[in-house]
């Protein structure tokens, strides 16, 4: 069930661990939030924190069980020779659209907490 196209290199997705059939198109987003901490009894800040959440947006046509039915620990999208590898992951809205045929379109918006890059 391996799958790649083409999206100005090859790109290969897989979702713990196996490898997705059926990809349409893939939209990576990274959300940065800023906050700050204040001193007790008084407005003044005395300091200021970062956060980062990456969302995962894809489109997927698949036959029988899509894969983000199940706990997705991890996502890795490779992409010539660069590896985005995402974790603690949580599916946010899955979308699903049963066609003829057993056939369904897929459409699932994943949060990731963390982001790691490999370069081969």
């Amino acid at each position: 069930m391996s799958f790649r196209f083409n999206s100005g290199g090859d790109l290969e997705i897989a979702v713990n661990g196996e490898i997705l059939g059926g990809v349409r198109s893939l939209r990576r987003t990274t959300v940065c939030k800023g906050e700050g901490i204040y001193q007790f009894l008084t407005d003044k800040p005395v300091a200021k924190t970062e956060s980062r959440q990456y969302s995962l947006d894809f489109s997927l046509h698949c036959l029988g069980v899509c894969v983000f039915e199940n706990p997705v620990n991890s996502i890795s999208v490779t992409d010539g020779e660069q590896t985005e590898i995402y974790t603690l992951c949580t599916v946010e809205r899955l979308e699903r659209v049963d066609e003829a045929e057993g056939a369904a379109e897929y459409r699932a918006v994943i949060a990731a907490g963390e982001r790691s890059v490999l370069f081969e």
